[in-house]
């Protein structure tokens, strides 16, 4: 673990591989890091914390663990270059402004295991395209002050 540590703190990190047997990434964890352009996590992690990768400007793409559950508040807001980002079968919640600002984005399919999408959570999102399943809950704001949404409810 010490080495993660080591790891986050380097102002020249690029690329992040999450240690193995991790279960929860901390609430702003990794927040700010802005030279880091992809993560790749094991399939331990089952929680992204609130404001975990939040204003990692140039980060553009992420691994996420196929065990994930939860998505929470703000955890990628201001990832303006984030492009790629598949949503694992299992996954159950998407927090409050979880991708707000992720300009970059353009496609992402939402799983039939997801149970909610919270305010703002694709807010200020431009020309995203956007498959949900009809059984998800989606708030009215989820996409708040976005441009160019393509929403397809499957």
């Amino acid at each position: 673990m010490k080495k993660d540590k080591q790891n986050t703190e380097d102002t020249s990190l690029t690329h992040l591989d999450i240690p193995q047997r991790r279960r929860i990434i901390k609430a702003d964890e990794y927040a700010g890091k802005e030279h880091l352009l992809s993560v790749t996590m094991p399939d331990s992690v089952s929680i992204i914390k609130e404001y975990a990768f939040a204003g990692c400007h140039k980060l553009e793409k992420v691994k996420l663990s196929q065990r994930l559950k939860t998505i929470e508040n703000d955890a990628f807001r201001d990832c303006y270059a984030l492009e790629s980002i598949t949503l694992p079968e299992g996954l159950e919640s998407i927090g409050n402004s979880a991708f707000m600002k992720c300009f970059a984005l353009k496609s992402i399919v939402v799983p039939k295991s997801v149970k909610t999408i919270d305010d703002d959570a694709f807010g200020m999102c431009r020309g995203l395209r956007i498959r949900i399943p009809k059984e998800t809950k989606v708030s009215e704001l989820a996409f708040r002050e976005g441009e160019n949404y393509q929403i397809e409810k499957y």
